[in-house]
């Protein structure tokens, strides 16, 4: 049962969320370099696997909507509309934090209300992981864990910027919150699987956007923080090691 089986990339999640700032303090005075190859990876994954799937999953989507949308230029941006309102949403709730409070722009913490748009955005994004992993696994199990590791890795530099942005509030509720959700997603999943690949392809498109800000915004404003020749190594090789799976795949599909 591919429910069944998805639990297993779930808690990996689950456990990464919680332990993510452990993991973050056992780095010790390494721990921006540790954040910047998280980074890297990230990017790499991003370009060479999610856009890609994003980009298979237009025509998915296309014929969905071919009845609704008569020109075919805008059946095919649909999906990538989808990604850029994930992008956006994200972009807004770093901005509403941004401008009540945030720790990271000098005061004490972020607003309730802002804390609680942050970690909406997030608990949302984690819904939608945990949701599509049912339908990874049976597609793929190679492909799953090789998401279930970026997005595991991704959450150490989602991590550090919810840890600065809610310095109080994150510790003591918001990471089992944004546990609970993968669980959630999960649920969802078991009780009422995607019927069909639109579904996937839509939530993949979304995770996508907010992956992309999230990682871009961690790195290139923080250019003097974060440390170029970590960020380059995991670019490097989880880009290589990509490469290298879509090569070995027809093989292993044949």
């Amino acid at each position: 049962m591919p429910a069944l089986m998805a639990l297993v990339p779930v808690a990996v999640l689950v456990a990464a969320h919680l332990l993510a700032t452990h993991l973050r303090g056992l780095a010790g005075r390494h721990e921006a370099a540790v954040v910047s190859a998280a980074g890297g990876i990230s990017v790499a994954y991003v370009f060479l696997h999610l856009l890609p799937e994003v980009a298979a999953g237009a025509r998915v989507v296309g014929e969905s909507v071919e009845d609704l949308l008569v020109h075919v230029a805008l059946q095919e941006l649909l999906v990538f509309l989808v990604a850029l309102a994930g992008f956006t949403v994200f972009y807004v709730a770093e901005r509403y934090a941004a401008q009540h409070g945030s720790a990271r722009h000098g005061g004490p913490g972020a607003s309730s209300s802002a804390f609680g748009v942050h970690l909406a955005a997030f608990a949302a994004y984690n819904v939608a992981v945990a949701y599509t992993l049912p339908e990874r696994v049976a597609e793929d199990p190679l492909s799953a864990a090789v998401f279930t590791l970026a997005v595991a890795v991704h959450v150490l530099v989602v991590d550090r910027g919810l840890d600065e942005h809610h310095p109080r509030r994150y510790g003591r509720v918001g990471r089992f919150v944004l546990a609970g959700a993968l669980l959630l997603g999960w649920l969802l999943a078991a009780v009422a699987a995607p019927t069909s690949s639109l579904t996937v392809s839509l939530m993949t498109a979304v995770v996508a956007g907010s992956v992309l800000l999230t990682v871009f915004q961690e790195e290139l404003p923080r250019a003097r923080e974060s440390r170029t020749w970590p960020f380059l190594a995991g670019l490097g090789g989880n880009a290589l090691l990509l490469l290298a799976l879509a090569v070995l795949e027809p093989a292993t599909t044949a």
